[in-house]
């Protein structure tokens, strides 16, 4: 995974839960943070009043279609809840090409300090297309188990969590490696297990001295993954099309990528 940029860290706190639902200039205009040019990035804020909760959304855009074993979208999340922090992946299938909801699953990364260690693997999220289409979404809006409202932006406001070191009980968990051996670095990749199993995943590490944080998922052509960028997730900031990542049974992820994958 060849990867050079770099962002400065950032400082401001999210603050959107009280934003109305046309503040997504405001709210832009109000930070630094974004998920990078390969990640559509979302300010979120609760649909219920009486709940406080802030976060952002990096989100992956995939060709599923009506194919119930390929994501709409994929999406990686933290951020803060009812004063706890939180950090989830998820993904989200339609049935029809017309649906403007998906079913939605997601689990929660614990075991690096998060408070919510939560589930949702029944397919109990109901994610709505609230704005633009599900190609270059504006907004959507995530009911059932959750309910919040995710609003695009271009950059906001918000301090990232500190880079996870373990994926937590809901999660297949691997440790990589260089598939040569030539190569310095390491990394941690966290597969969801709920929805359509070996779809999507979160990972990160470093690859000769320069850190990496990526959201993968499949489309129709194979799997795919782009780059979170900003600090403290990059430096490194790439994309890697549908198709161009290789995965083996032995745990060997070629094309794209030369890495070894160890559970």
């Amino acid at each position: 995974m060849k990867k050079t940029l770099s962002i400065a860290l950032l400082g401001a706190v999210l603050a959107v839960s009280a934003a109305p639902p046309t503040a997504a200039k405001q709210i832009a205009a109000n930070g630094s943070f974004t998920c990078g040019p390969h990640a559509l990035t979302f300010a979120v804020r609760s649909l219920a009043p009486v709940r406080q909760g802030t976060g952002v959304r990096c989100v992956k855009i995939s060709d599923g279609m009506s194919s119930q074993r390929i994501p709409r979208i994929a999406w990686y999340g933290e951020g803060t809840w009812e004063g706890g922090t939180y950090r989830h992946v998820g993904h989200a299938f339609t049935r029809e090409p017309s649906d403007i909801s998906a079913v939605g699953y997601a689990s929660d990364i614990n075991g690096n300090g998060e408070d919510a260690n939560n589930n949702f693997p029944a397919g109990t999220l109901k994610v709505s297309l609230a704005g633009g289409t599900w190609a270059s979404p504006t907004r959507i809006n995530v009911t059932g188990d959750w309910n919040e409202t995710w609003i695009r932006v271009s950059k906001i406001g918000y301090t990232p969590l500190e880079r996870p070191k373990t994926c937590g009980k809901y999660f297949d968990q691997y440790t990589v490696s260089d598939l040569a051996g030539s190569r310095r670095g390491e990394g941690l990749r966290c597969m969801l297990k709920v929805g359509t199993r070996n779809t999507t995943w979160f990972g990160n590490g470093n690859w000769e001295g320069a850190t990496y944080s990526h959201l993968g998922t499949k489309g129709h052509n194979g799997y795919g993954a782009s780059d979170i960028c900003d600090a403290p997730f990059g430096p490194n900031c790439f994309t890697y099309g549908y198709g161009s990542i290789k995965f083996s049974r032995s745990g060997q992820v070629t094309g794209a990528w030369s890495e070894k994958w160890v559970s």
